[in-house]
Protein backbone atom coordinates (compact mmCIF):
# COMPACT_ATOMS: atom_id res chain seq x y z
CA UNK A 1 0.00 0.00 0.00
CA UNK A 2 2.74 2.59 0.77
CA UNK A 3 6.13 1.71 -0.78
CA UNK A 4 9.23 2.70 -1.21
CA UNK A 5 7.98 5.19 -4.07
CA UNK A 6 5.71 6.65 -2.08
CA UNK A 7 8.55 7.16 0.97
CA UNK A 8 10.99 8.42 -1.51
CA UNK A 9 8.45 11.25 -3.33
CA UNK A 10 7.47 12.20 -0.16
CA UNK A 11 11.28 13.65 0.82
CA UNK A 12 11.96 14.50 -2.92
CA UNK A 13 9.21 16.70 -3.08
CA UNK A 14 9.25 17.48 0.44
CA UNK A 15 12.33 18.98 -0.79
CA UNK A 16 11.45 21.33 -3.76
CA UNK A 17 8.34 22.47 -1.71
CA UNK A 18 10.46 23.64 1.27
CA UNK A 19 12.88 25.03 -0.99
CA UNK A 20 10.34 26.67 -3.09
CA UNK A 21 7.59 27.75 -0.12
CA UNK A 22 10.30 29.39 1.98
CA UNK A 23 11.17 32.32 0.36
CA UNK A 24 7.62 32.84 -0.04
CA UNK A 25 6.81 33.12 3.58
CA UNK A 26 10.06 35.49 3.79
CA UNK A 27 9.43 37.71 1.32
CA UNK A 28 5.76 37.95 3.03
CA UNK A 29 7.40 38.80 6.81
CA UNK A 30 10.07 41.36 4.91
CA UNK A 31 7.62 43.02 2.26
CA UNK A 32 4.03 42.12 3.34
CA UNK A 33 3.36 41.59 -0.15
CA UNK A 34 1.13 38.75 -0.90
CA UNK A 35 2.98 37.87 -4.32
CA UNK A 36 1.77 36.10 -7.11
CA UNK A 37 4.38 36.55 -9.49
CA UNK A 38 6.46 33.51 -7.19
CA UNK A 39 4.75 31.45 -9.33
CA UNK A 40 6.82 32.67 -12.48
CA UNK A 41 9.79 32.29 -10.37
CA UNK A 42 9.17 28.70 -10.54
CA UNK A 43 8.87 28.94 -14.44
CA UNK A 44 11.39 30.77 -14.91
CA UNK A 45 14.19 28.39 -12.65
CA UNK A 46 12.69 25.57 -14.33
CA UNK A 47 13.11 27.11 -17.77
CA UNK A 48 16.35 29.01 -17.72
CA UNK A 49 17.85 24.91 -16.63
CA UNK A 50 15.83 24.10 -20.06
CA UNK A 51 17.44 26.40 -22.14
CA UNK A 52 21.10 25.49 -20.51
CA UNK A 53 20.87 21.80 -21.42
CA UNK A 54 19.71 22.34 -24.95
CA UNK A 55 23.33 24.40 -25.16
CA UNK A 56 25.22 21.23 -24.09
CA UNK A 57 25.15 22.22 -20.33
CA UNK A 58 24.15 19.08 -18.04
CA UNK A 59 25.76 19.69 -15.29
CA UNK A 60 23.66 21.19 -12.10
CA UNK A 61 26.62 22.91 -10.44
CA UNK A 62 26.35 25.50 -13.82
CA UNK A 63 22.31 25.18 -14.21
CA UNK A 64 21.62 26.02 -10.16
CA UNK A 65 23.45 28.88 -10.39
CA UNK A 66 21.99 30.27 -13.55
CA UNK A 67 18.24 29.85 -12.14
CA UNK A 68 19.25 31.22 -9.05
CA UNK A 69 20.54 34.59 -10.17
CA UNK A 70 17.82 34.71 -13.07
CA UNK A 71 15.08 34.49 -10.95
CA UNK A 72 17.23 37.02 -8.39
CA UNK A 73 17.16 39.68 -11.14
CA UNK A 74 13.44 39.11 -12.16
CA UNK A 75 12.46 39.57 -8.44
CA UNK A 76 14.37 43.04 -7.96
CA UNK A 77 13.19 43.96 -11.01
CA UNK A 78 9.98 43.91 -10.33
CA UNK A 79 10.55 45.96 -6.96
CA UNK A 80 12.09 48.50 -9.03
CA UNK A 81 9.60 48.79 -11.90
CA UNK A 82 6.89 47.82 -9.86
CA UNK A 83 6.28 47.28 -6.22
CA UNK A 84 8.80 50.26 -4.87
CA UNK A 85 7.36 53.02 -6.93
CA UNK A 86 3.54 52.10 -5.92
CA UNK A 87 4.76 51.98 -1.79
CA UNK A 88 6.20 55.44 -2.33
CA UNK A 89 2.52 56.43 -3.31
CA UNK A 90 1.09 55.23 -0.47
CA UNK A 91 -0.72 51.69 -1.82
CA UNK A 92 -1.73 49.48 0.72
CA UNK A 93 -0.66 45.54 0.71
CA UNK A 94 -3.78 45.04 -1.55
CA UNK A 95 -3.03 47.64 -3.86
CA UNK A 96 0.69 45.50 -4.27
CA UNK A 97 -1.24 42.41 -4.31
CA UNK A 98 -3.22 43.09 -7.31
CA UNK A 99 -0.29 44.46 -8.93
CA UNK A 100 1.48 40.90 -8.90
CA UNK A 101 -1.49 39.73 -10.09
CA UNK A 102 -0.74 41.55 -13.20
CA UNK A 103 3.09 40.68 -13.08
CA UNK A 104 2.39 36.97 -12.50
CA UNK A 105 -0.33 37.42 -15.72
CA UNK A 106 2.22 39.55 -18.03
CA UNK A 107 5.04 36.89 -17.24
CA UNK A 108 2.98 33.84 -17.70
CA UNK A 109 2.26 34.99 -21.01
CA UNK A 110 5.54 36.65 -22.14
CA UNK A 111 7.08 33.14 -21.27
CA UNK A 112 4.71 31.29 -23.89
CA UNK A 113 5.47 34.14 -26.32
CA UNK A 114 9.50 33.71 -25.54
CA UNK A 115 9.00 29.46 -26.05
CA UNK A 116 6.79 29.66 -28.86
CA UNK A 117 9.89 31.77 -30.69
CA UNK A 118 12.31 29.43 -29.11
CA UNK A 119 10.76 26.47 -30.61
CA UNK A 120 11.82 28.08 -34.02
CA UNK A 121 15.44 28.81 -32.64
CA UNK A 122 15.86 25.57 -30.90
CA UNK A 123 13.67 23.27 -33.65
CA UNK A 124 12.58 21.43 -30.57
CA UNK A 125 9.33 21.35 -28.19
CA UNK A 126 9.97 23.71 -25.25
CA UNK A 127 6.40 23.16 -23.52
CA UNK A 128 7.39 19.94 -22.15
CA UNK A 129 10.72 19.27 -21.34
CA UNK A 130 12.58 17.17 -18.84
CA UNK A 131 16.52 18.33 -18.34
CA UNK A 132 18.23 15.48 -17.00
CA UNK A 133 22.01 15.96 -15.34
CA UNK A 134 23.73 13.08 -16.75
CA UNK A 135 26.87 13.88 -14.19
CA UNK A 136 24.47 12.36 -11.67
CA UNK A 137 25.28 8.31 -10.68
CA UNK A 138 22.45 6.55 -9.20
CA UNK A 139 23.05 4.31 -6.31
CA UNK A 140 21.46 0.46 -5.82
CA UNK A 141 19.85 -0.34 -2.59
CA UNK A 142 18.64 -4.19 -2.95
CA UNK A 143 15.91 -4.09 -5.71
CA UNK A 144 15.62 -0.79 -5.36
CA UNK A 145 17.25 2.32 -7.24
CA UNK A 146 17.72 5.89 -5.76
CA UNK A 147 18.47 8.35 -8.64
CA UNK A 148 21.38 10.43 -8.22
CA UNK A 149 18.90 13.56 -8.78
CA UNK A 150 17.61 12.47 -5.49
CA UNK A 151 20.48 12.78 -3.67
CA UNK A 152 21.11 16.25 -5.75
CA UNK A 153 18.48 17.86 -4.29
CA UNK A 154 18.93 16.68 -1.13
CA UNK A 155 22.66 18.02 -1.11
CA UNK A 156 21.18 21.35 -2.58
CA UNK A 157 18.27 21.92 -0.09
CA UNK A 158 21.20 21.46 2.43
CA UNK A 159 23.28 24.02 1.32
CA UNK A 160 20.49 26.02 0.85
CA UNK A 161 18.93 26.26 4.29
CA UNK A 162 22.56 26.17 5.80
CA UNK A 163 23.52 29.24 3.76
CA UNK A 164 20.07 30.58 4.96
CA UNK A 165 20.24 29.73 8.65
CA UNK A 166 23.71 31.48 8.97
CA UNK A 167 22.53 34.41 6.60
CA UNK A 168 19.98 35.46 8.82
CA UNK A 169 21.10 34.31 12.04
CA UNK A 170 24.49 34.94 11.84
CA UNK A 171 25.33 38.45 9.73
CA UNK A 172 24.39 41.85 9.81
CA UNK A 173 22.49 42.11 6.49
CA UNK A 174 20.40 38.96 8.04
CA UNK A 175 20.00 41.05 11.15
CA UNK A 176 18.77 43.91 9.30
CA UNK A 177 16.35 41.52 7.28
CA UNK A 178 15.01 40.50 10.44
CA UNK A 179 14.41 43.81 11.77
CA UNK A 180 12.81 45.26 9.03
CA UNK A 181 10.23 41.97 9.14
CA UNK A 182 9.75 42.94 12.75
CA UNK A 183 9.26 46.16 12.68
CA UNK A 184 9.74 47.95 9.68
CA UNK A 185 9.34 51.55 11.30
CA UNK A 186 11.99 50.60 14.04
CA UNK A 187 14.14 49.34 12.06
CA UNK A 188 14.50 52.16 9.19
CA UNK A 189 14.49 54.67 12.86
CA UNK A 190 17.60 52.67 13.90
CA UNK A 191 19.39 53.59 10.56
CA UNK A 192 18.71 50.25 8.69
CA UNK A 193 18.07 51.13 4.91
CA UNK A 194 15.02 49.21 4.44
CA UNK A 195 14.89 49.72 0.61
CA UNK A 196 18.52 47.90 0.77
CA UNK A 197 17.68 45.29 2.65
CA UNK A 198 13.99 44.83 0.66
CA UNK A 199 16.20 44.75 -2.47
CA UNK A 200 18.09 41.65 -0.92
CA UNK A 201 15.57 39.59 0.37
CA UNK A 202 13.69 39.95 -3.19
CA UNK A 203 16.77 38.85 -4.81
CA UNK A 204 16.88 35.36 -2.13
CA UNK A 205 13.42 34.80 -2.53
CA UNK A 206 13.56 35.44 -6.11
CA UNK A 207 16.65 33.17 -6.71
CA UNK A 208 15.43 30.32 -3.81
CA UNK A 209 11.81 29.83 -6.35
CA UNK A 210 13.84 29.67 -9.30
CA UNK A 211 16.10 26.97 -8.28
CA UNK A 212 13.23 24.77 -7.05
CA UNK A 213 11.62 24.99 -10.43
CA UNK A 214 15.11 23.82 -11.39
CA UNK A 215 14.95 21.24 -9.02
CA UNK A 216 11.27 20.16 -10.48
CA UNK A 217 11.95 20.14 -13.73
CA UNK A 218 14.89 17.78 -13.12
CA UNK A 219 12.18 15.36 -10.86
CA UNK A 220 9.10 15.76 -13.00
CA UNK A 221 8.97 18.00 -16.50
CA UNK A 222 9.01 21.41 -17.73
CA UNK A 223 5.88 23.24 -18.77
CA UNK A 224 5.06 27.15 -18.86
CA UNK A 225 2.35 25.81 -16.07
CA UNK A 226 4.45 24.21 -13.70
CA UNK A 227 4.48 27.07 -11.67
CA UNK A 228 0.65 27.86 -12.10
CA UNK A 229 0.76 23.14 -10.98
CA UNK A 230 2.45 23.95 -7.99
CA UNK A 231 1.10 27.35 -6.55
CA UNK A 232 -1.67 25.91 -4.76
CA UNK A 233 0.65 23.29 -2.75
CA UNK A 234 3.27 26.01 -2.22
CA UNK A 235 0.76 28.58 -0.44
CA UNK A 236 -0.84 25.16 1.53
CA UNK A 237 2.71 24.76 3.06
CA UNK A 238 3.41 28.67 3.59
CA UNK A 239 -0.30 28.89 5.26
CA UNK A 240 0.97 25.93 7.71
CA UNK A 241 3.24 28.43 8.74
CA UNK A 242 1.28 31.15 8.85
CA UNK A 243 3.24 33.37 6.30
CA UNK A 244 5.35 34.58 9.62
CA UNK A 245 7.21 30.71 10.70
CA UNK A 246 10.12 29.68 8.26
CA UNK A 247 10.64 26.70 10.18
CA UNK A 248 6.73 25.63 9.98
CA UNK A 249 6.91 25.81 6.72
CA UNK A 250 9.62 23.70 6.08
CA UNK A 251 7.70 21.31 8.12
CA UNK A 252 4.41 22.00 6.08
CA UNK A 253 6.29 20.86 3.12
CA UNK A 254 6.73 17.44 4.27
CA UNK A 255 2.98 17.33 5.53
CA UNK A 256 1.70 18.56 2.44
CA UNK A 257 4.18 16.39 0.42
CA UNK A 258 3.16 13.16 2.48
CA UNK A 259 -0.89 14.09 2.16
CA UNK A 260 -0.23 13.80 -1.40
CA UNK A 261 2.25 10.78 -1.91
CA UNK A 262 1.47 8.31 1.26
CA UNK A 263 -1.87 9.53 2.11
CA UNK A 264 -3.10 9.30 -1.24
CA UNK A 265 -2.29 6.48 -2.11
CA UNK A 266 -3.87 5.01 1.08
CA UNK A 267 -6.84 6.33 -0.09
CA UNK A 268 -6.24 4.87 -2.99
CA UNK A 269 -5.46 1.48 -2.25
CA UNK A 270 -8.66 0.96 0.43
CA UNK A 271 -11.10 3.28 -1.11
CA UNK A 272 -9.99 3.23 -4.84
CA UNK A 273 -9.51 7.22 -4.59
CA UNK A 274 -8.08 8.22 -8.46
CA UNK A 275 -4.30 9.56 -8.04
CA UNK A 276 -6.04 12.62 -9.71
CA UNK A 277 -7.37 13.77 -6.58
CA UNK A 278 -3.96 14.70 -5.48
CA UNK A 279 -4.52 18.16 -5.81
CA UNK A 280 -7.69 18.23 -3.74
CA UNK A 281 -5.98 16.94 -0.71
CA UNK A 282 -3.46 19.97 -0.65
CA UNK A 283 -6.78 22.69 -1.41
CA UNK A 284 -8.63 20.39 1.62
CA UNK A 285 -5.26 21.12 3.51
CA UNK A 286 -5.41 24.72 2.44
CA UNK A 287 -9.03 25.06 3.26
CA UNK A 288 -8.94 23.57 6.94
CA UNK A 289 -5.81 25.36 8.00
CA UNK A 290 -7.17 29.36 7.05
CA UNK A 291 -10.70 27.56 8.80
CA UNK A 292 -9.10 26.33 11.77
CA UNK A 293 -5.98 29.01 12.38
CA UNK A 294 -5.74 31.74 9.85
CA UNK A 295 -2.55 33.42 9.21
CA UNK A 296 -1.80 36.10 11.20
CA UNK A 297 -4.65 35.27 12.71
CA UNK A 298 -7.13 36.92 10.89
CA UNK A 299 -10.84 36.30 12.24
CA UNK A 300 -8.92 33.98 15.18
CA UNK A 301 -10.00 30.40 13.01
CA UNK A 302 -13.37 28.56 14.00
CA UNK A 303 -12.13 27.65 17.67
CA UNK A 304 -11.90 31.39 18.24
CA UNK A 305 -14.93 32.63 16.48
CA UNK A 306 -16.98 29.62 18.21
CA UNK A 307 -16.01 30.33 21.87
CA UNK A 308 -16.84 34.16 21.25
CA UNK A 309 -19.88 32.44 20.02
CA UNK A 310 -20.99 30.66 22.57
CA UNK A 311 -19.88 33.57 24.95
CA UNK A 312 -22.31 35.47 23.32
CA UNK A 313 -25.07 32.81 24.00
CA UNK A 314 -24.89 33.08 27.39
CA UNK A 315 -25.09 36.18 27.87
Amino acid sequence: MVGPTELLNTVWIGIIYMIIAIPLTLSYRVTRIINFVHINFITIGAYVGVILFLQGVNSLLLLLPASFLFGAAIAVLNHFIAFSPLEKRGANPVILMIASLGLWIFYKYMIYAILDLGQKVFRTNLFSVIPRATSLPSVSLGNYVLSGHFFAALLVAGVIITILYILLSKTAIGRAIRAVADNPILAEISGIPRERVVSITWALCGGMAAIGGLLWAVFAIATPEVGDALILQIFAVSVIGGLESLLWTGIGAFIISGAENILMSILNATLGVPVSFRPFISFSALLLIILAKPPLGAGGGLPYRFKVGLERFKR
